[in-house]
């Protein structure tokens, strides 16, 4: 290769790096700006015990519903004030008989197209005669902690939309669980908490959330996508109402133990994200330079942002692997090897901050050794992403295992 092509392959590399440079630079500065910041936040009050329904959207679960319920049942809240419903979605298997022997109300609904948007729509029409304030959602295999609406009821009194912290449930099942709870601990301490401190809208999670009756009937009886925790990002912060955050608020979700299960899972994700970027991203970009206020602008620019961004773990991968490239042919002709090694240094930094976030949930070190391995379980999002692109407009659903079937 000439000197030409050369310093041509290095300049592209590095130009490539420069999205995610940037998106790194803006995730680190978020949370060193919000731990300096603190929490701020003035103090729930605790009094406040609004009637809350429930709702676990299970299809074909029986294997795992009943202790879903069970801790449903088992809250520590307002005797009364909360009843726990389960939407057993098209079932072919015992969901509804067992979601009724641990003590829900079971909303059989037996036609109509798959997936978990559908159903929870169904769902929230079916008890929308009922005097609930609010909902909360949960999927099949989740176990809420017994404080879980005890900690998320007094944040409705002054937010109309509470993401609870979604935890891990078998973080040493496998390797591939292990990758998948350190993402999710990730996007906890590096996401959600220093947007809440900054009083931007924290993304959600499709499960362990809160939101106002009103809103849910408005916002969740419509659509359908593949992601319906983006899209229902995307359409409340078009409509200016922010998702708050209450780490106090503790569900366990189960993570994918197969490989194949995971990259089936991903596959669907990138699919819904790429179509609610596209359908929802220019929508909201408008909606900003409509605003009079900067903080209200900057928090639907970040909402806008969060559609299509990665995390900090994947930045970091991303930017090591195309700067590592530069690098190496940057040394064949020693253009822009310094560039290439700052690059690469920045790197480093977007992929070792998360691990100081990461350590307060005191991973044990099964789990910690695939945090050294996380690169190699991140660059198979690379494909993904391009597959979910490339797929965005398809719309088919594809249930994820979860109890023993999934092992």
């Amino acid at each position: 290769m000439t000197h030409t092509v050369l310093r041509a392959v290095v300049i592209c590399l590095l130009l490539g790096t420069v999205p995610a440079h940037l998106y790194g630079v803006y995730a680190v500065a978020l949370f060193v700006l919000s731990r300096l910041r603190g929490d701020r936040a003035p103090a729930p009050d605790a009094s406040a015990t609004p009637r809350l329904a429930s709702l676990l959207i299970a299809h074909d679960e029986e294997r795992v519903i009943a202790n879903s319920v069970k801790a449903l049942v088992a809250q520590r809240y307002a005797p009364g004030k909360s009843v726990a419903f389960v939407v057993a979605d098209r079932c072919t298997d015992r969901t509804a008989e067992f979601a009724r022997r641990e003590g829900a109300r079971v909303l059989e609904r037996a036609s109509g197209p798959g997936g978990k948007s559908p159903a929870l729509a169904f769902g929230i029409e079916s008890i929308a005669h009922e005097a609930f304030d609010a909902i909360a959602v949960f999927d099949a295999d989740n176990l809420a902690d017994e404080g879980f609406l005890a900690a998320i009821a007094p944040r409705l009194a002054t937010e109309r939309v509470v993401q609870g912290f979604v935890d891990s449930m078998n973080p040493e099942a496998s390797w591939v669980a292990s990758s998948s709870a350190l993402g999710f601990w990730a996007i906890a301490e590096l996401s959600q908490a220093p947007r809440e401190r900054l009083g931007l809208s924290t993304p959600l999670m499709g499960t362990g959330f809160a939101i106002e009756m009103g809103l849910a009937r408005t916002l969740l009886t419509t659509g359908g996508g593949l992601t319906d925790d983006l899209e229902l990002a995307a359409r409340l912060a078009n409509s200016g109402v922010r998702v708050a955050y209450e780490a106090r608020a503790r569900t366990v979700d189960e993570k994918p133990v197969r490989l194949g299960t995971a990259v089936a899972q991903r596959r669907r994700w990138m699919q819904g994200r790429w179509a609610v970027a596209f359908q929802h991203g220019p929508a909201l970009l408008r909606e900003a330079t409509r605003q009079r206020e900067l903080r209200t602008a900057l928090r639907i620019l970040d909402v806008a942002l969060q559609l299509v961004a990665p995390s900090l773990l994947f930045t970091g991968v991303f930017t090591a692997l195309l700067s590592a490239l530069a690098l190496g042919v940057a040394r064949l002709d020693g253009f822009a090897a310094p560039f290439a090694t700052i690059s690469l240094s920045a790197a480093a930094l977007y992929y070792a901050v998360p691990a100081f976030a990461i350590a307060r949930h005191k991973p044990g070190w099964r789990v910690w050794l695939c945090y050294v391995s996380q690169a190699f379980y991140l660059v198979l999002s690379l494909p993904l992403a391009v597959s979910g692109f490339l797929t965005r407009r398809e719309r088919s659903w594809v249930r994820t295992p979860k109890g023993p079937e999934s092992a």
